[in-house]
């Protein structure tokens, strides 16, 4: 059998391994803390009132989890592109395939997303409110106009050009948005405590919704998509000095941070609610505009130019997300290639050490999105954030199955009671997808279905493929995907039916998840197989920590 190994992986890359501790963590922290700052206390203040300052460290917790499984298996095999890669070596190039594509068409969004959001951060100046039509779209939307269309593109194009000179450029610029982007945050919330009153909470009680709000503010508000943005890091794990130290504090610590920062902002801004706006309870709490809430209340306070200081991290904010999404994505692009479903030669590095080809295809996919959704690009977030979530399903099952298909593997970064947490961390991500709810995942499929006519397109031109593909190890995500599916249309979030009861519905996920979770690790590959790929990449191991 023609098999695609992690030999040609190794034979087409040579990334610059320039990454250090700082600079990674800064990827995982850039990739959450964005524009979303201005608007999430707010959203989870009104699903859950004060209470919501336990939003944030419970969903950290849950994320963390799942970071956890990931940062042992990529400081075992940090490769490139790894949220697509990793599960080739544990379930065979199929399974790759699969997930490298599902992740793709979410972080292929994610550019073009954080382009808009900046756009419309700055034309709430008048200076630049031609960058949008004046009349609003059937979704209630300004359209981007002509010039605003092209105002994008050039921004899509700096992304990848800044992109260009090689990862060490990418992550000084990313480490110095980053200092900027924690900063503003941290002054704000220091200036909203010095305001801080019981006032809203002796209002309406500590938790007016009670654990129902916590949960919901997790889920509706927005709060675990948020942490999402960690992912990006696991993307760049082939390009770091010292794995097996960078990549773990780097993603357990890059969600630390962040879980630190939204609870204390969150605190600040529920001392700082004025009561008198609480007469329809904190659901009908309604501040901010285009500016947001934190701007509002900052305006409310006298405090001026702090205001305009958060409207400023709102345009800064997009423009990092953006710079490391086109980074990342252009490393997931290289996986998908090289698991076959798009032409080899995408996977090729440049001169400095950066996969150009797939950040150009990327940038030509961006431009078209950008127009085929200028008037209605809020449908992207629904792929983006349900794709991103479903494609990271493999990593707690991969953790596993490698432990027992390569035992003697050296393992830098060893988890303690491995099966418990990976088995949680499958229930986390299950949940997250359940949450994300009936609208967005039905929509889903429609990617879903076009990567499957790709790769019938690309078995047709290479023959030998499918026999690479390893379906048994493929066969169980169907079910899984339609289970899903299932559970989403009789559950209570985005469109779902709500015959699934509030607390009865976690259990259900739970156990569905658990049922998976045991055939995913039984599909697959054999150990000799999985061996063969493993030994493709260099070890790393324990004794080289003091190495550069």
């Amino acid at each position: 059998m023609t098999r695609v190994t992690v030999a040609s992986v190794n034979e087409r890359q040579a990334p610059n391994r320039s990454v250090g501790t700082l600079g990674l963590t800064f990827v995982a922290v850039g990739g959450v803390v964005g524009s979303g700052v201005l608007f999430a206390p707010l959203f989870a203040a009104q699903q859950a009132g004060p209470a919501a300052i336990l939003a944030w460290p419970i969903a950290g917790l849950m994320l963390i989890t799942v970071a956890l499984v990931y940062a042992e298996v990529s400081a075992m095999l940090p490769v490139v592109g790894g949220l697509g890669l990793l599960p080739t070596f544990s379930h065979g190039q199929g399974v790759g395939v699969a997930t490298g594509w599902v992740a793709w068409v979410g972080y292929v969004t994610a550019a073009p997303i954080e382009t808009q959001a900046m756009l419309e951060y700055v034309s709430n100046d008048r200076a630049f409110d031609w960058l949008f039509v004046a009349e609003a779209s059937h979704n209630g939307q300004s359209a981007l106009s002509l010039p605003g269309i092209v105002a994008a593109a050039g921004v899509l194009a700096v992304f990848t050009a800044l992109n260009a000179f090689g990862v060490a450029l990418f992550t000084r610029i990313n480490t110095a948005l980053t200092w900027v982007k924690l900063i503003i945050p941290i002054v704000v919330a220091a200036a909203l405590l010095t305001e801080f009153s019981w006032d809203p909470v002796r209002e309406t009680g500590f938790a007016p919704e009670g654990m129902t709000g916590v949960l919901s503010a997790i889920t509706t508000g927005g709060v675990a998509f948020a942490f999402l943005g960690f992912r990006h890091a696991l993307d760049l794990a082939g390009e770091t000095r010292r794995p097996q130290r960078t990549i773990p504090i780097a993603l357990v610590g890059g969600l630390l941070i962040c879980t630190v920062l939204f609870t204390i902002l969150q605190l600040g801004f529920i001392g700082a609610v004025d009561p008198a706006d609480l007469n329809r309870g904190w659901a009908g709490l309604d501040q901010g505009g285009a500016n947001g809430p934190l701007a509002a209340i900052l305006t409310g306070l006298g405090m001026t130019m702090l205001a305009k200081l958060v409207v400023a991290d709102a345009v800064l904010g997009p423009f990092g997300a953006g710079l490391v999404s086109t980074a990342s994505t252009g490393r997931l692009t290289v996986a998908v290639a090289e698991n076959g479903l798009f032409p080899r030669a995408v996977s090729v590095f440049s001169r400095h050490g950066v996969p150009m080809r797939a950040m150009v295809l990327n940038l030509v996919v961006g431009l078209v999105l950008l127009i085929a959704f200028r008037d209605g690009w809020s449908e992207l977030l629904s792929f983006n954030s349900g794709a991103i979530v479903l494609s990271m399903c493999l990593g707690p099952i991969t953790v596993v199955a490698l432990r027992r298909q390569v035992p003697e593997r050296s393992r830098p970064f060893r988890i303690p009671a491995l099966g418990v947490l990976a088995r949680v961390a499958f229930i986390v991500v299950s949940l997250i997808i359940y949450w994300t709810g009936w609208d967005t995942m039905i929509k889903l499929t429609i990617p879903i279905a076009v990567g499957a006519v790709v790769l019938g397109y690309r078995v047709v031109r290479d023959r030998g493929l499918v026999a690479s593909l390893d379906l048994r190890s493929l066969a169980w995500l169907g079910p899984y995907y339609v289970g899903l599916l299932v559970l989403c249309f009789a559950g209570r979030y985005g469109g779902g039916r709500d015959w699934l009861p509030n607390g009865v519905d976690i259990v259900v996920v739970a156990a569905f998840a658990l049922v998976f979770f045991e055939w995913g690790l039984r599909s697959a590959l054999p150990p000799a197989a999985a061996a063969a790929a493993v030994a493709e990449v260099p070890e790393v191991r324990v004794s080289d920590a003091g190495q550069r």
